[in-house]
Order: C-alpha cells, then sequence, then structure tokens
C-alpha cells in the first residue's frame, strides 16, 4: 500500500473512530521513523483541534529528549511521561498516548499506557527496530544470546487484528475496523437509592450506579468486606471514591462519624479514589481541607466528623478505624488481605480482573477461598462496561490477545491414566496461540503476581525453558531459569554488593552466605510451578517437580531451587517436596510486604555441603533476629521456616531459669516476670532438630509471635482471631510441655535455686 493511501484509511478510521468512540493504533517500526510518525499526528490534530497528549519515553536516554521536542512541535502541551514512573498515570485518560519504544520495549509498558486512550482517540507506537539495543530486553540477554519470540508474536498480533496500521520497511498496511460495537456507556440512577442522587448523577455507566448503591453495604452489622472488581478501564476507582462520599453523607445525617484509611502499592495508585471523593463532597457541598503529598497526590481529606486519609499498606496493619479501602488489591498480595480482613471491620477491595500487574483472576480464587473458609460476610460487585471506550474496542482486543491477558488453560478430559513429562519448544510456543495460551494461562490461574514483562522473559530468554506434564491437554508447568556458572568476575561483583540480571540465587547466596563456591555450582531456579485448578492437591505438582529435579540430576546439575514472597502455602509445598530454605530476605518487599524466600534441594555433593551451612545460618539468623529484621513477618511463616529447617544445637537452661519456669507454672510468676525463661526455652526447643515429637501448631506460632517476636499482645489476638485468654493459655501449655520433656519440670517441682547449686 502507498503512503497516500495509508493516510486516508486511516483519516477514514479516525472519523469513525470518534463517532462510534473506539480507538485505533498506528505501529511504525523503521530506521527513518520521524516523518512517519509527524505525519500521523498532524492527521489527528486535523481529526481533534485540541486533543489531550500523552508521550511515554526514557528522558535519560540518548537524543530521546530531542524526539520529545520534535513531536512538541505537533502538541506543545502534551504530558511527557517517564515510564518507569508510568504507574501514576492509571486511571487518566487522553486522546493521544505516543510510546517512543527506540530505547526500550517493555510489554508491561505498553499495556498500562496503551489503555490510557479514550474512544475516538489513538494509541501511537514507534521505534527504529522492536529487538534491539532496548533496555529491558538487555536484561535478558545471558552470555551474549537472547531470542526474539515474543516480538515476532507481538509483531504478528499486530497485523492479525483490526483498528491497526502499520509502517515497516516493507511498506504500508491499514486493517481498518468496522465491527459491530455496543452503546456508549451512560449513567442511569436507580429507582430506590441510599446514596445522594448528586452522585449517582456523576456516575457515568449503569455499572457505576449499581455500585455507588452498593456501599450502602458498609453502613451497619458487624464485620464486612465489599470487594469490586473489574478489568481496566471500567471506572471502579472512581466509583469508589465517590462511594466513600456517599458513606460519609449518609453517616453524618445520622450522627456518626467516619474514619477511613486507604491503601494501595503507591499514594499516586490510591489518586482516582481520593480525588473522585473531593468531587464527590465538592457534589454535596460538604466543607473539607485537603493535604497533599511531595508529588501532589492528596493525602488526606478532612471535614466535620469525618478523615480519609492515605497510608501504606504495612501502617494499616497496626491502625484503628472504620473502613479500609485496599485499591489494586492483587498487588498487595493473599497474605496481606489475610491479616488486613482480620484486623478492619470494614473493609473494601478494589481489584483489577485482567490488568498488568497481576492476574487478578487468580487474586480472586485465592481470595474466595480465603473468605469462604472464615465465613466472612462480604458482597461481590463486577463491572464488565468499559468507560475510556465503547464494548467491543478493537485495540482492547488486540492488548488482550498480544499481550496475554486473556490466556486461558483448557478444563482436563476425564481420561489421566497416562500423562507425559516434555520440554517445549519455543517455536512450538509462538507457533499455536491454543497452545501458549494452555501454558501460560496455567502459569497465570496460579499466579496472581504475573505480569506481561514474565511472557518476554520466558520466551526470548534462552536459558528459560517450559517443562510440562501433557495429558489431552497440559495439565502441569514449570518455567526453569539456568542459573551458576558464574565466570570469578562476576561472583567477585557479588561478594563486593554489586548487581546483575539473572542468577538470582547465586545472587543472593553470594552476598548472604559468602561462600564462593556456591557461585561456580550449576543450577535450576523454578521460575514458576503451576497445575490447572481442577487438578490442584492431586500430586501432579508434585510429580511434575521430581521430574525436573530427576531431569536435573541426569543433567549434572548442582541444585535446583526457587525464590519466591513468602508465603506459607506456598513454603509448605516446597518443604513437602524435600526442599530446605536457604535465604530470606532481611528486607520486605515494598510491592508486595512479603519476605522473598529461596529454598534448594542440592545434588551434588559440594551443593549439600553448602546447603547445610547455609541451613544453619539461616536459622540462626532468624532466631537471633527475629524480633528486629524479621519482626512484621508472620509467625506462621516463621514457623514452617524454622521448623523446615533441620540444623541442630544444644540449648542448656541455668538454674535460675529452670526456677522462673517453676513459679510461671505454678501461676506465682506472671508471664513479664519469667519472660527470659521462657524465651529461652523456646530457642532450645526450635534449635532441637533431633527430637521426635513436637508442640501443636497454634502452640508454636504463639511461641514465636509472642516470645521470640514480642508483638503486642492486642495484634496477635486480632491476627490470630482469638483472645488474649487464650493465648496465655497456649504459652503456658507450651511452657508446661517444654519444662516437662527437657528437664522434667511441673507444677509439683520444688520451688526457687540455691547457692550451692549454682
Amino acid at each position: 500500500m502507498e503512503k497516500k493511501e495509508f493516510i486516508e484509511k486511516l483519516r477514514e478510521s479516525l472519523d469513525d473512530g470518534k463517532k462510534r468512540y473506539y480507538r485505533n493504533l498506528v505501529y511504525i517500526e523503521k530506521e527513518d521513523y520521524m516523518q512517519d510518525l509527524l505525519d500521523v499526528l498532524w492527521l489527528y490534530k486535523e481529526v481533534n483541534q485540541s486533543p489531550k497528549v500523552a508521550y511515554a519515553f526514557n528522558p535519560w536516554a540518548f537524543r530521546s529528549k530531542e524526539r520529545l521536542e520534535t513531536v512538541k512541535g505537533v502538541f506543545p502541551d502534551l504530558e511527557d511521561v517517564d515510564y518507569s514512573s508510568s504507574e501514576k498515570y492509571l486511571g487518566k485518560t487522553y486522546d493521544v498516548v505516543i510510546l517512543d519504544l527506540v530505547d526500550n520495549f517493555q510489554p508491561n509498558y505498553v499495556g498500562r499506557l496503551v489503555d490510557l486512550v479514550r474512544g475516538g482517540g489513538l494509541a501511537v507506537l514507534y521505534t527504529n527496530n522492536l529487538e534491539r539495543d532496548k533496555f529491558f530486553k538487555n536484561s535478558i540477554i545471558r552470555e551474549g544470546k537472547v531470542e526474539d519470540y515474543y516480538e515476532e508474536r507481538f509483531k504478528r498480533k499486530l497485523m492479525e487484528h483490526k483498528g491497526t496500521f502499520i509502517a515497516n520497511e516493507t511498506g504500508y498496511f491499514a486493517n481498518p475496523f468496522y465491527g459491530k460495537l455496543g452503546e456508549k456507556p451512560h449513567g442511569v440512577v436507580p429507582k430506590k437509592i441510599v446514596m445522594p442522587v448528586e452522585l449517582h448523577n456523576m456516575a457515568l455507566s449503569e455499572d457505576q450506579n449499581r455500585v455507588l448503591e452498593g456501599f450502602q453495604y458498609l453502613l451497619r452489622g458487624g464485620k464486612r468486606v465489599l470487594a469490586i472488581t473489574a478489568s481496566r478501564g471500567r471506572g471502579k476507582s472512581a466509583v469508589t471514591g465517590l462511594g466513600l462520599a456517599g458513606v460519609i453523607y449518609v453517616n453524618m445525617k445520622e450522627g456518626f462519624k467516619t474514619y477511613v484509611a486507604v491503601t494501595a502499592p503507591s499514594i499516586s495508585s490510591s489518586s482516582q479514589i481520593m480525588e473522585f471523593l473531593k468531587l464527590g463532597l465538592d457534589a454535596l457541598k460538604i466543607e473539607h481541607k485537603v493535604k497533599k503529598s511531595d508529588i501532589g497526590a492528596i493525602r488526606s481529606i478532612e471535614g466535620d466528623g469525618f478523615k480519609v486519609y492515605y497510608e501504606p499498606p504495612d501502617a494499616t496493619l497496626n491502625d484503628e478505624g472504620h473502613i479500609l479501602v485496599v485499591d489494586e488489591a492483587a498487588s498487595l498480595g493473599i497474605n496481606y488481605i489475610d491479616v488486613a480482613t482480620k484486623v478492619w471491620k470494614k473493609v473494601v477491595l478494589v481489584t483489577t480482573v485482567h490488568g498488568y500487574e497481576g492476574s487478578g483472576r487468580s487474586f480472586l480464587k485465592y481470595l474466595r477461598n480465603l473468605l469462604e473458609k472464615r465465613k466472612q460476610n462480604v458482597k461481590w460487585l463486577t463491572m464488565e462496561k468499559p468507560l475510556r471506550y465503547a464494548e467491543g474496542d478493537p485495540i482492547e482486543s488486540w492488548l488482550y490477545d498480544a499481550l496475554m491477558l486473556n490466556a486461558e488453560p483448557k478444563k482436563p478430559t476425564e481420561d489421566l491414566t497416562k500423562m507425559y513429562y516434555e520440554t517445549l519448544s519455543k517455536e512450538a510456543l509462538i507457533s499455536s496461540d491454543d497452545v501458549l495460551s494452555q501454558v501460560y494461562g496455567i502459569l497465570v490461574s496460579a499466579h496472581y503476581r504475573n505480569n506481561p514483562d514474565d511472557l518476554m522473559i520466558m520466551l526470548d530468554g534462552v536459558h528459560h525453558h517450559v517443562k510440562a506434564i501433557y495429558s489431552d491437554s497440559y495439565l502441569a508447568v514449570a518455567q526453569v531459569s539456568e542459573e551458576g556458572n558464574l565466570p570469578d568476575p562476576m561472583i567477585e561483583l557479588a561478594l563486593k554488593g554489586g548487581t546483575f540480571d539473572g542468577d538470582l540465587i547465586p545472587d543472593r547466596m553470594l552476598k548472604h552466605l559468602r561462600v564462593r563456591e556456591f557461585g561456580k555450582l550449576k543450577g535450576w531456579r523454578i521460575v514458576r510451578i503451576a497445575v490447572i485448578p481442577e487438578l490442584q492437591n492431586k500430586g501432579i505438582g508434585s510429580k511434575l517437580l521430581e521430574m525436573v529435579v530427576k531431569e536435573a540430576e541426569d543433567k549434572g546439575v548442582d541444585w535446583v531451587g526457587s525464590a519466591f514472597m513468602g508465603d506459607p502455602y506456598v513454603l509448605n509445598f516446597w518443604t513437602r517436596n524435600g526442599f530446605v530454605p536457604v535465604h530470606v530476605s532481611p528486607k520486605r518487599n515494598e510491592k508486595f510486604g512479603d519476605y522473598p524466600v529461596a529454598v534448594i534441594k542440592p545434588i551434588s555433593e559440594m551443593a549439600k555441603k553448602i546447603t547445610a551451612i547455609a541451613q544453619e545460618v539461616l536459622k540462626e539468623r532468624l532466631l537471633n533476629t527475629v524480633f528486629d529484621v524479621y519482626y512484621d513477618m508472620s509467625p506462621t511463616l516463621a514457623r514452617i521456616l524454622l521448623d523446615s529447617i533441620r540444623a541442630h544445637r544444644d540449648i542448656e537452661l541455668n538454674k535460675i531459669y529452670l526456677a522462673k519456669l517453676t513459679a510461671f507454672l505454678q501461676g506465682t510468676s506472671p508471664y513479664e516476670s519469667s519472660a527470659d525463661a521462657i524465651h529461652m526455652l523456646t530457642l532450645k526447643y526450635f534449635w532441637d532438630a533431633k527430637r521426635d515429637w513436637r508442640l501443636d501448631e497454634e502452640e508454636e506460632i504463639v511461641l514465636i509471635g509472642k516470645v521470640l517476636q514480642g508483638k503486642p499482645w492486642r495484634y496477635l489476638s486480632s491476627t490470630l482471631g482469638i483472645n488474649r485468654t487464650r493465648i496465655t493459655e497456649l504459652i503456658y501449655s507450651s511452657v508446661s510441655t517444654l519444662s516437662k520433656r527437657y528437664y522434667n519440670l511441673d507444677v509439683e517441682s520444688h520451688v526457687g535455686v540455691s547457692i550451692n547449686e549454682m
């Protein structure tokens, strides 16, 4: 196609998109990209004379600002967006979003930013080439090698979908969209309402009206959870802000105060909620004061009898109020939600079903299981129709396909008598959408922290391999990364605190264990392992793990390991399969709030020797610093870690400690007076790897939480769901058992100690 025809077809599609409220996309990949880019942008300006424009780029990259200034010649008032801070733009809307891919092509950014374009708008992606000299791609290179499978599929999807216009070295290609669309969204005020009509009139869709009215669920009753789920662009954060304004209004009328904490991965992530809360209060003519953060995001809104404020996730677990609102709940993880819904009386969970920070679908599965198990009162609200563009928008369809946001595993057949283990080739994965959707869908369905970048790493990394168990369809998948076998300079770099891409477990072991030889060992890190939902907890994941370890052993690999966020359920899976913890990060992951954990199953003799040392070092670090460095670790996770490390050390209590234990058992010395003796007894128990008996799980958790970590009684009571009396009883029963087992002490034992016994 000639350029003139290309421009004319694009003009027709832009006009049609404006009329029917759908989006178009232009992709330019050629060395001489600038003239085509400018022609496209000037064309859009003819269709829309005053568009709102965002331009995303890496501002510190060579000549990137020159390109920005050139584009400003068309749109002087554009908003420039640094890719690294693009998360704070979620919730905003633009007519044109331009992505400079000259220096970097990263799927997360593509998904996040293309979705900001409104109906009638245009997304523009331009680059000299998609595969070479890109920051993110360079991080995947291993020994000078990297594949291009992801980019190959990405460009193929651009060609396959409608609403896309492509200019490359071979010519111009137009794929206009002529399909059917849903009507433009509009609000519909319900006949019977509790929330103020002024707020209902601000809703842009019937979904928003319905969810707004759903906030009345929080007005009365005991512990309740309101869960709001939607794909991006449905207006869930906006209606949450309006809903809070409604709750404040109703409570004020009835003489109740309202205190709300809003949390999210960052203060910018919560900005939409706070902005629409302010708009709602303005519409209701409720006086309020606004305080902003250094970056201009609203930190708090306060008025007579109410306060709504942003608080980091960790801080909310030690706070008190009426309502906790969690935006992007899937990003914070199920462990955080577990504690938050215990501590807070009313909780609003807002999460994305098809997001770019993780799979909301799998998160919802875990969330439903959690709340059902606890018999929690919960109201589920789902928002279906998009607000930014018409239902059936072609660019949403392309985005979901290109980034595999809608990947789904197949349901298994009933006949599973024959199952096979295989390593899938990358060619097989990208040549069949069905196979890729099954394989990646299994990973996404089980891991809510997947994101589009992960697929690119899996396909393009020469050191990444996909192992699977299949029958008539794929049942279980493991993504494996080759690690270790490091040259001396890289080992030195790690020991001196330097960082490098990949080789996650060797890097952590070198930095924290300091044993040089580990860097020379060859390992396989299991990045992810998952089983289709219908067959989970049936041993198939363990069987796949067994096959991977056997293959590694046959190929002379020294160790197989994994690294993950410290989740008790996940850690239990690994320890049940013979893997042992060798490292726990001394810092919590800021985004997810968990402590990263590394586990290993050693194969070679050298790996076994180093692993034994690593276990003892880790156990000592945990027991010595769990009250400080690991204070925020859940006692449940700490219990699994300590129980699975079989390093042994003899700990003896002196006579004074034994006398204190006796006094505690007899009730003449309170816990606080005997705490030092109980602490030493607890250390003796957890260092004892030779015993063939154990305390009850609940007793171990209380000993860790209170005796070793020193957590407040109130915190333990709320997180464990038991009262202080029960906690005291568990400590007493534990001390009684341990005192009898180790020293034959009980309530009848002699009180006090003679100087001659010292």
